[in-house]
């Protein structure tokens, strides 16, 4: 599948009924929101951190993470939810994170221990680890896999790459700040495994159809038709697929406007037997 500018769909209500429409994104660079919770730390310490969360941001939205040619804007959203962990003069913290990007790809790490000296700048160095940044960068080459891999056939695979590389420098080289390095290696090998390939081609098919929308809608569900039959296989083979469980739920209500108005149907009835949580929705479109 060749590499496509990136199209989000926006579902817009009106008198009950959506519409699909694009809205092409311009700016390269990660646009990202970032919120922490104080709340469980020690009075103190949620002085010192009042403007953590901005320090967070400004070090991922004033970094260029890709060498996307086609101009686009990813936009992350991030939650942080800290513990004090302090013991002498070094501060320490224990973080649950919470990384999105407002659509289909979601990641929760609770395994998290960092140290941050108040008033240190975040800075980027590739060739240091960083028990807090290293974290961060982490989970936005995996969102930036996510992406790409949308936009040509495993175009993520630099990205998954990128973090597999932190991840396992991490894994052998962080010290006291080790915990659940082991299990982000195994997660971001697990997407560039052999297994995960089928998945990963599949959302290329899907995105390549959803570019179709606006201009030959034949073509588009040509295209998401074969992804809903690539996702059938890959619940036939592995039941319990979560990813693919998690796309469909994601996307189930795109693909219901691109099928509503089509005389075939079949993507939908499939749908309906992979997805009977949202089996009413199929069928007010299916009986119509």
């Amino acid at each position: 599948m060749r590499a496509m500018t990136r199209i989000l769909l926006v579902l817009i209500w009106g008198g009950g009924m959506a519409a699909i429409a694009p809205a092409t994104c311009w700016a390269q660079r990660i646009e990202a929101i970032v919120e922490t919770d104080l709340r469980t730390l020690p009075l103190e310490k949620q002085n010192k951190l009042q403007n953590f969360a901005e320090k967070v941001q400004h070090y991922i939205n004033s970094y260029n993470w890709t060498d996307d040619p086609w101009t686009t804007t990813i936009p992350v959203t991030i939650n942080l939810v800290l513990q004090d962990m302090t013991s002498g003069a070094e501060e320490r913290y224990s973080g649950n994170i919470l990384i999105h990007n407002n659509y289909d790809i979601q990641y929760y790490d609770k395994r998290w221990r960092f140290a941050h000296q108040t008033g240190a700048t975040l800075t980027h160095d590739n060739a240091a680890q960083d028990s807090f940044t290293s974290l961060i960068d982490f989970y936005i080459y995996l969102i930036l896999g996510g992406e790409f891999d949308k936009w040509s056939t495993l175009g993520g695979t630099p990205y998954f790459e990128r973090a597999k590389n932190i991840a396992e420098q991490a894994k052998f080289g962080m010290g006291r700040y080790i915990e659940g390095w082991d299990r982000r290696v195994e997660l971001v090998e697990s997407f560039l495994a052999d297994r995960h390939r089928p998945y990963r081609e599949m959302v290329d098919y899907y995105y390549y159809g959803i570019s179709f929308v606006q201009q030959d809608n034949a073509k588009a569900r040509e295209h998401c038709a074969t992804a809903v039959q690539m996702l059938d296989k890959i619940l036939t083979d592995d039941p319990n697929n979560e990813y693919a469980k998690k796309f469909i739920s994601a996307h189930y209500m795109e693909m219901l406007e691109i099928f509503r108005r089509a005389q075939d149907k079949t993507p939908l009835r499939t749908l309906l037997v992979l997805d009977p949580e949202h089996e009413v929705a199929y069928r007010e479109v299916l009986e119509k």
